[in-house]
């Protein structure tokens, strides 16, 4: 009832039956915390090392993630993952092991969308507001909007999207 303001959630929600089951204190990861596994260790416009050379379609963002340009169009009842979201692990991991950081989906954050505080390390978010932070873009998005640094917001708490889903975080020590 006052996640995130305080880190208790309900016991009958996803995150309340995975803390239950494990034994540890999931949550969603902040926009910071995002954004640094995102990157793993990278300055560039992808993980894999790579900018851009086109915002719209480009082929190293084919590489990495489902976007609009690489089959992301459309999206099908029929749970065909040729269209629209693919399967977890279809495109290259970054350094770090993770999947699908660029595109599928666009990944619910913690913090609430806000000014974001500009060079900081470990910058802290909005502590109140009306949307969550969404990173990485989705499958209907263009190259430019699946940038480990692209933000937006459309995370109204309580809604569902068929372009949105989240990554489960454990805080430093909890592994």
């Amino acid at each position: 009832t006052n996640w995130p303001a305080s880190s208790s959630v309900d016991t009958d929600t996803f995150m309340g039956r995975l803390r239950s089951r494990t034994g540890k204190a999931f949550d969603l990861p902040t926009e910071s915390q995002w954004e640094y596994v995102g990157r793993a260790g990278t300055t560039t416009a992808l993980n894999s090392g790579y900018n851009l050379t086109n915002t719209s379609s480009d082929a190293r963002m084919a590489e990495v993630g489902r976007y609009s340009y690489n089959g992301g169009s459309g999206f099908p009842q029929d749970g065909d993952t040729s269209v629209a979201t693919a399967k977890v692990g279809s495109y290259l991991p970054n350094a770090w092991g993770l999947y699908d950081i660029h595109g599928n989906v666009w990944e619910w954050c913690l913090d609430w969308y806000g000014t974001f505080p500009g060079t900081v390390t470990d910058p802290v978010g909005a502590t109140s507001g009306s949307a969550r932070v969404f990173r990485g873009g989705n499958w209907g998005s263009s190259a430019m909007n699946c940038r480990v640094a692209f933000r937006t917001w459309y995370g109204y708490p309580g809604t569902a999207h068929k372009i949105s889903g989240f990554r489960a975080a454990l805080p430093p020590g909890q592994q």
